[in-house]
C-alpha cells in the first residue's frame, strides 16, 4: 500500500486488518487447507465470516495470512494472470503460480514495499504420470519453500508435532486423516491464539476432485484445561 504525505513517498509499515494461521497438509490424492473465518483489527475480532482462501482455478487454491487488503491486491494480481494464460488455451497450474507469487513477493520486499502476507499455494499438478499434488509455502519477504505439511503463524509451532502422532503409523495418509491432523491442529491454534477463531473452513483440491472450498462445524474445544493455569480464576 503506497501513499504521500508532505511531497514524500510513504510505504505501509504495519498491516491493519489481518487473519491468523493458516495450516496445510498433503495427503495421498490431493492437499487439504483449514483457515478460520475471521479478520482481526489489532487484538478485536473486527470482521466474521471473510474466507482467507481464494480458489483460482479447478486445480489450484491460495490461502493466505496477514493483511486482507494486501491479498485483495494480489488476488487482482493472480486473476490477470489467470486472463493471461486463457489467452493461450491454458490454465494456471499450482507450480507456475507459485514460482510467479514468490517472484512478486520478493520484488515488492526488495523495493522496501512488501505484501504484508504470508501465502499457501495448494494445488494438484497434472503430468504425463497421473499428477501430484503440490504445496508451496511463500513469506513476506518472498522466502519460498514447498513441502508435505506446512503453516502460517502460531500453528507454524503446533502442526508439526500433531502430524508427527497422527502419522506415527507409517500408514498412507488419506484425505480424511488428513482434515483429522489439520482439525487437531486447529484446535491446538484456538488454545494458544487470541486472534483465532473456532469458525473455520476447509479448502480440498486433488486427483478426482475439483478445488472447493467449504465451510465446517465450529470446533468447541475442551476448556476444563484452563483450571491447570495458575492465572486461571
Amino acid at each position: 500500500m503506497d501513499g504521500k504525505y508532505g511531497g514524500y513517498h510513504t510505504n505501509t509499515l504495519n498491516p491493519t486488518c489481518t487473519g491468523t494461521s493458516v495450516i496445510a497438509v498433503v495427503y495421498d490424492e490431493g492437499v487439504a487447507v483449514m483457515s478460520d473465518t475471521v479478520v482481526s483489527y489489532g487484538k478485536s475480532a473486527r470482521y466474521k465470516n471473510v474466507t482467507r482462501q481464494y480458489k483460482v482455478n479447478d486445480r489450484v487454491i491460495v490461502a493466505f495470512s496477514g493483511d486482507h487488503a494486501d491479498f485483495h491486491t494480489l488476488q487482482n494480481i493472480i486473476e490477470r494472470q489467470v486472463s493471461k494464460w486463457a489467452v493461450v488455451g491454458q490454465k494456471l497450474n499450482p507450480s507456475a503460480l507459485y514460482a510467479f507469487l514468490t517472484s512478486l513477493m520478493y520484488q515488492s520486499r526488495c523495493k522496501m514495499n512488501p505484501f504484508w502476507n504470508t501465502l499457501i499455494i495448494a494445488g494438484w499438478e497434472d503430468n504425463e504420470d497421473g499428477g501430484k499434488p503440490f504445496l508451496g509455502h511463500i513469506t513476506q519477504k518472498g522466502v519460498a519453500f514447498e513441502a508435505k505439511h506446512t503453516a502460517t503463524g502460531i500453528a507454524s509451532h503446533l502442526l508439526t508435532q500433531v502430524i508427527e502422532d497422527e502419522t506415527r503409523d507409517k500408514t498412507a495418509l488419506n484425505r480424511a486423516k488428513a482434515e483429522s491432523i489439520l482439525r487437531r491442529a486447529v484446535e491446538l491454534a484456538i488454545y494458544h491464539d487470541c486472534l483465532a477463531d473456532n469458525e473455520f473452513e476447509i479448502g480440498v483440491v486433488g486427483k478426482t476432485e475439483k478445488a472447493s472450498v467449504h465451510t465446517q462445524k465450529p470446533i468447541i474445544g475442551d476448556w476444563s484445561i484452563a483450571e491447570t493455569n495458575c492465572q486461571y480464576e
